[in-house]
Formats: structure tokens, C-alpha cells, sequence
């Protein structure tokens, strides 16, 4: 499907997309949420861009991942640089009804950095069947969009995780397509 691109096409590609994707990603969340739990809501209105910001981070995480296992380092970093530089982009492009787009795109950038060290920490995505989600990546991903939540019900961050892993799957494979793109 795709011809054969740079690194920095690749980039260019995957971060038009991933903004708009989590972006819809991040309401289906909310929305699969409220409709298992009535009345959950975010503590704070405020912090739904920061929300929003936190799913745009996890698929970055997820993206440069799987670069650097198909590119290997050095071609990883090129990519990374550009995919950085094309996500913020295209944020800012679909934030700039915002008034605050340049504070939200710091937000973005200071959440990305932030997010790339504490993700590093966890080497495994998903527990294997029987295994404990503690130490997971997208548990932990899970948590912290849980604290976003005006609820502490165990029953919904579980929930919450379910959804995570669904939403994370469709997102990569079906509208990302980050293998057959790094291949490409």
C-alpha cells in the first residue's frame, strides 16, 4: 500500500494521524466510561486537555517503540525527532480555535518528555493471561487516566483498562497502521 518512504516521511505520515485518532480515542474513552458508570465525569473540567494530551503521549510512546525495534537506533532517532516535530504540529493545527494552543502545545512537549521516561520503565504492554497488570505499561497508562476521574471504584479503573487495551489495538493496527507504515 505504501511506497517506499524516509524516516522522516514515515514520521510525517503517523503524526498527521495520531493526533485526530487519540483525539476521538480519548471521547470513545469517556464515553465507554460514562456509560458504565453513571455520573463519571473529570474532577476538574480543566484537565480535559490534559486528558486528551495523556492519550496523544501513550500512542506517541507506543509509535516510537515499535521504531526502534524496526529502525534500530540511529534511524529510530531521526524518526522520533520528526514524529515529535509532526505531532506537535498537527496538535497545534487542530488546537488553534484554542486560545491557549502555545500553552497546550508546551503541555503536549512537557508530558511527552516526561511520559517517555517513566514508560521506558515498563518492558511488558500487557499481562500474559494469569498474569498480575501491575508493572504493565498500559496499566499503568490506565491509572494515570483514572486520576483524571471523579471516580475511585476499582470496578471502573478495571474497566477503564479493558477499554485501554481495545481502543490501543484498533488505534496502532487499524488506524495507524504502524507496522505496514515503518515497513513501507
Amino acid at each position: 500500500m505504501f511506497s517506499h518512504k524516509t524516516e522522516i516521511e514515515k514520521a510525517d505520515h503517523l503524526g498527521e494521524i495520531l493526533v485526530g485518532g487519540a483525539t476521538e480515542t480519548a471521547s470513545i474513552i469517556i464515553e465507554r466510561l460514562t456509560a458504565f458508570a453513571e455520573g463519571i465525569r473529570f474532577r476538574d473540567s480543566s484537565t480535559a486537555p490534559q486528558f486528551v494530551i495523556e492519550v496523544i503521549v501513550f500512542y506517541m510512546h507506543l509509535v516510537d517503540r515499535m521504531a526502534f525495534a524496526h529502525f534500530g537506533a540511529v534511524k529510530r532517532e531521526t524518526f522520533g525527532d520528526r514524529f515529535i516535530v509532526a505531532v506537535v504540529r498537527e496538535f497545534l493545527q487542530e488546537t488553534s480555535r484554542e486560545l491557549s494552543a502555545d500553552s497546550l502545545g508546551k503541555a503536549l512537549r512537557d508530558t511527552y518528555n516526561r511520559r517517555q521516561i517513566h514508560y521506558a520503565t515498563y518492558k511488558v504492554l500487557v499481562p500474559k493471561k494469569d498474569d498480575p497488570l501491575k508493572d504493565t505499561l498500559y496499566w499503568e497508562f490506565s491509572k494515570i487516566l483514572f486520576g483524571f476521574l471523579n471516580d475511585t471504584n476499582p470496578a471502573t479503573l478495571m474497566f477503564l483498562n479493558l477499554v485501554v487495551v481495545d481502543m490501543t489495538k484498533i488505534m496502532v493496527n487499524d488506524v495507524l497502521k504502524v507496522e505496514e507504515v515503518l515497513r513501507s
